[in-house]
């Protein structure tokens, strides 16, 4: 349960089972064998694969005694650059009871991001797909920090190259295993990449300790409803949910990555009572032209996380699927996965929840580090049990205040009863005329309207009044609604000081990260090349 003290700080639950050797793979193992060693862990809902927990088990020793052999050691760092597929959790979860350190790469990374990450981690050994395999060889290879590569998939391998089967089928005793003694002291076991969504990623260090903690935090407890996962397990919303599912012991279906087809097929085949998406997927599902055509009833919860959803968009969907509920939770990568979550199926409209055990959270001025009480917004400021150790290769002097307290960056305020309310991000926030105008406020507007898919919004350079709010706009298939229209429309359900003064885009998609997060920065990007004529001062 939470606490809050005099002073305006919020505490969560302490409280947590550590063991004592800190090791976050031999954690999952003897969760692992806990569980029914003959029940389905994993199913691939594309291949319809699927993989027992007793098996995961096995394979976890297989491939670190393997990964031993190959002189991969305790500090080295081992990387994934693959779809979501079973063996991608097969591989982290050795990794770490290997006493290594695992990171992961985006399949979709551009040749930009994928050189920039390796710069931050410089892995020695890469696990892969065929696919990126044959891609991104290359670019990889370019970097020389990869000594080994170990492949998925049957494709032509070059001499420093292993298939993953002679690693996971070296039968191993499972009485025999080892890992490494940390003697009490928490190691860095893997690096996750910050998304971006105002400049290049950050490599954040999570140790064996944050994960066990995090692992521990409540979930949704009803083993009946099966989870179905969309979210690259190169997020961390990805990453963290699918290991506190194997931990749990819940049968979780996942999907490579996301077709709109595929995943209306697989909640109907499988029977998918627990929906895990980024807001996107709500919008896609409440302005779906082809949703009637499947039978999704069977999905109870949607759990959104990632990225903010409104509560326009959650009467959206209640209101086609009533027997659908949203809950919604926030959190970070430096948090390793969530802040707050709402656990109740009656949540309170708007909220991302209560504080989730691990974390202590304060609301504070970003000017004068003052710390705020109920309903005042400020600056969410978080430390605790998984709290990451930092950035890899970065001074963190500015990034925490004279309690320890993480800044996240992040404007929010929370209610009497410990609910939380997140407003935005402080470097999102429009400033128009010394009016702070909130982007997430008007996507949500905007996304009211018949004739649009999807939206984003970010602010537009102007002499006089600072920023202009702008919009970016995906049209529905075939809807010929014009800039004027949508302008007209925001105007009208908005203050003054929020219109859209610097117009609308259309674009085929809004960029994104793989949470689902906007990515300002490129449509600051795409704004200076759509107008790189110098704006106008702005008009009343």
């Amino acid at each position: 349960m939470e606490k809050q003290t005099k002073s305006g700080i919020i505490y969560g639950d302490q409280n947590f089972f550590v063991p004592s050797h800190l090791n976050f793979g031999a954690y999952v193992l003897q969760k692992l064998l806990t569980h029914k060693r003959g029940q389905t862990a994993l199913i691939n809902g594309a291949t319809e694969e699927q993989i027992t927990f007793g098996e995961i088990a096995q394979k976890i020793v297989n491939i670190a005694s393997s990964l031993s052999r190959l002189g991969v050691k305790q500090g080295d760092v081992v990387a994934i650059f693959s779809e979501n597929r079973i063996e991608y959790v097969l591989t982290a979860l050795a990794v770490y009871y290997s006493g290594a350190i695992i990171t992961f790469f985006n399949n979709a990374y551009t040749k930009g991001d994928l050189t920039h990450a390796l710069s931050i981690s410089k892995p020695k050994y890469m696990f892969l797909s065929g696919e990126l395999y044959k891609t991104q060889y290359e670019v990889i290879e370019n970097t020389k920090y990869i000594q080994k590569y170990v492949l998925y998939d049957d494709a032509e391998m070059r001499s420093n190259c292993l298939h993953f089967k002679e690693l996971s089928e070296k039968h191993v005793d499972i009485k025999s295993g080892n890992y490494f003694d940390f003697k009490g002291t928490p190691q860095t076991c893997m690096i996750l990449y910050s998304s971006g969504t105002t400049g290049l990623a950050k490599g954040a260090k999570i140790n064996h300790l944050n994960l066990i903690v995090s692992s521990q935090q409540p979930m949704m407890t009803d083993r009946d409803l099966t989870p179905l996962m969309i979210a690259p397990w190169s997020s961390t919303m990805g990453i963290i949910r699918i290991l506190k599912e194997i931990a749990f012991g819940r049968t979780t279906v996942f999907l490579p990555k996301y077709n709109e087809i595929q995943y209306l097929k697989t909640i109907q085949k499988y029977k998918i009572g627990l929906l895990s998406v980024a807001p996107p997927l709500i919008v896609m599902l409440y302005k779906s032209n082809i949703v009637k055509d499947f039978d999704i009833s069977s999905v109870k919860i949607v759990y959104s996380g990632g990225a903010p959803i409104t509560p326009e968009s959650i009467h959206q969907l209640k209101s086609r699927f009533p027997h659908m509920n949203v809950l919604q939770g926030y959190g970070m990568t430096e948090a390793t996965g969530a802040v707050t979550e709402d656990l109740d199926n009656s949540p309170r409209e708007g909220s991302v929840g209560r504080i989730v055990p691990g974390n202590i959270i304060k609301i504070s001025d970003p000017n004068t580090n003052k710390t705020l009480g109920c309903g005042e917004p400020g600056e969410v400021r978080v430390k605790g049990l998984v709290l990451f150790e930092g950035y890899v290769g970065r001074d963190m002097q500015n990034d925490y205040d004279a309690e320890g307290f993480y800044k996240t960056g992040d404007i929010a305020y929370y209610d009497q009863d410990g609910y939380f309310y997140i407003v935005d991000r402080i470097k999102e926030l429009i400033k128009y005329k010394g009016w702070q105008v909130t982007p997430s406020e008007l996507e949500a507007v905007i996304l009211q309207h018949p004739d649009v898919k999807d939206a984003g919004v970010t602010g537009a350079p102007d002499t006089l009044a600072g920023e202009l709010p702008t919009a970016f706009v995906v049209k529905q298939a075939n809807a010929k609604v014009t800039e004027q229209e949508i302008i007209d429309y925001v105007s009208d359900k908005v203050a003054p000081w929020k219109r859209l003064r610097g117009g609308v885009i259309f674009l085929k998609e809004i960029p994104k990260t793989a949470s689902g997060k906007i990515l300002r920065r490129e449509l600051q990007a795409l704004l200076s090349k759509q107008r790189p004529q110098k704006l106008p001062a702005s008009k009343l």
